[in-house]
């Protein structure tokens, strides 16, 4: 039995150093990309650009190149190499952005080979640009390097803007799953700035639309709890309102009527009047205020899920509450009844404060 021990602990040793090597990459020796983009060379051909950060003697950062096209993306990183001194790795990739043209073509075999390397990060993030994604990352912004910059510009807006929480693993679950459609911040250089442009809607893997920016606001509140955003309130033709510190939260429910489903989605909303234009912040008009932003909410949010029930996809992911809430749910069935569904948004505003008293 002793013996049988002192085999078998050998083993393992011999196992773990024999089995458990990994080739050691020296950070010095090799190139380590922040950001890659992705644009449509024609044919079945894919251009690869990779950015990588390069640390001056002054302490600050720059930027280089690099490009490739073919039609596998394993071929590109493979010529990238060959115009690199350094081996070309992603295990600091922050950002993945892929042109508007490509994606309205489809993603997926790109979208694969990322998922299928043990390097990158699952909070990984992706976005879609409006124009060439070579030239996006050609361009250094601020101080920072561009992979780095494009990842905080993103963040910043996930967590005080209208970008919907998301991350590489999100839009892989999204984009897999029968019940939801994914979507993808919508970038745009302009000039020597990248700006949030809105959200890219995704259907079978490609991008068919633009999210309206007046939807934007009612989209992220119909996914998530918002927290100290902003919300601007059209009361007349030159009467407006900004509402601020808002918090909101959701609930869905689903009712089986007639052998059919109907969501309701009750959204509860709270906010402070910071700014208001050609009107007072009288009691009368703090409760004009509240209704007129219950009812302009509300037509947004029917005004989205109605194009979204024309274009047949569910960025919303309703399909999903439906499943959870009735039993013998059927995929073939909820695809037909998806269109023409009752789906319902009542919103409740709570006006906490008025600002300065008039």
């Amino acid at each position: 039995m002793k013996k049988l021990k002192i085999a078998m602990i050998c083993f393992v040793i011999f196992s773990a150093i024999f089995f458990g090597r990994v080739t050691t990459q020296i950070v010095d020796d090799v190139n380590m990309a922040s950001a890659v983009g992705y644009d449509y060379a024609g044919g079945d051909r894919v251009k690869l650009t990779t950015v990588v950060p390069v640390f001056k003697p002054d302490k600050s950062v720059g930027n280089k190149t690099y490009a490739a096209s073919d039609e596998l993306s394993k071929e590109t990183l493979r010529k990238l190499n060959q115009s690199s001194s350094r081996k070309m790795v992603n295990g600091k990739l922050e950002v993945a952005v892929y042109s508007k043209e490509l994606a309205e073509r489809g993603i997926g075999d790109i979208v694969d080979t990322l998922e299928r390397d043990p390097s990158i990060s699952e909070r990984l993030l992706v976005a879609i640009v409006d124009g060439d994604a070579e030239q996006l990352l050609k361009e250094k912004y601020g101080d920072r390097d561009t992979g780095v910059f494009l990842s905080m510009l993103i963040d910043q807006n996930i967590d005080s803007g209208l970008v919907p929480t998301y991350n590489f693993h999100n839009f892989l679950n999204n984009y897999y799953s029968k019940l939801s459609d994914p979507f993808l911040p919508l970038i745009q250089k302009n000039g020597k700035y990248v700006q949030i442009k809105g959200i890219a809607l995704f259907k079978d893997g490609r991008y068919i639309q633009n999210l309206k920016q007046e939807h934007q606001f009612v989209f992220k509140a119909l996914l998530e709890k918002l927290k100290l955003v902003t919300y601007k309130l059209k009361l007349d033709e030159d009467a407006f309102v900004a509402i601020e510190d808002i918090n909101t939260r959701h609930k869905v429910r689903v009712k089986k009527i007639k052998g059919k489903p109907e969501v309701t989605v009750e959204l509860t909303v709270k906010g402070i009047i910071r700014e208001s234009k050609k009107i007072r912040t009288s009691e009368a008009a703090v409760e004009r205020i509240r209704k007129g932003m219950e009812k302009q909410l509300e037509d947004q949010a029917d005004e989205m899920i109605r194009t979204f029930q024309k274009a047949q996809i569910d960025p919303l992911g309703f399909g999903h509450e439906v499943r959870s809430r009735m039993r013998g749910f059927d995929y073939k069935k909820w695809l037909e009844q998806y269109p023409n569904l009752k789906i319902k948004v009542k919103t409740q505003v709570d006006i906490l404060e008025k600002g300065v008293i008039e």
